[in-house]
């Protein structure tokens, strides 16, 4: 079992090797050379770091989009009560309002491209074919 000093040992390196490979782009074995490793640990240590600072930023992410839509919910439910009871700002509070809701479909992903599978059939070119041939006709008279 890893102990508190060996963890922190490990992420030192898995740091440092990930350091001289982005920033100083050297290979796996000038990295190797230079912490006093072999290759295969230092390329785990590679791949072990990257995992972290791919869950850390998940993480960092999933919070700042859960800041946001908090954010987003505070100013529906604050501007509602001016649309509710109209008066002059009552306009202006209603675009506020379906700016904050476009925001929020944003963040969750609503307005994602949706992908669609397409197959061309012969049978299709060839009716685009004739189409343009007739088209092509059209403009000849």
């Amino acid at each position: 079992m890893a102990t508190k000093k060996n963890e922190d040992i490990a992420r030192q390196r898995e740091d440092e090797v990930m350091l001289l490979r982005t920033r100083d782009r050297l290979e796996f074995r000038e990295i190797a050379e230079r912490i006093g490793a072999d290759v295969k640990n230092t390329y785990q240590a590679w791949k072990r770091g990257r995992a972290r600072l791919h869950q850390e930023a998940a993480e960092s992410f999933g919070a700042y989009v859960g800041e946001q839509l908090a954010t987003c919910q505070q100013v529906i439910d604050g501007l509602m009560p001016m649309v509710r009871g109209g008066g002059q700002n009552a306009p202006k509070a209603g675009e506020a309002i379906v700016r904050a809701m476009d925001h929020e479909a944003k963040l969750l992903g609503l307005y994602a491209p949706v992908k669609a599978n397409v197959t061309v059939t012969d049978e299709m070119t060839a009716r685009v074919r004739a189409l343009a041939d007739e088209i092509a006709h059209l403009e000849e008279t």
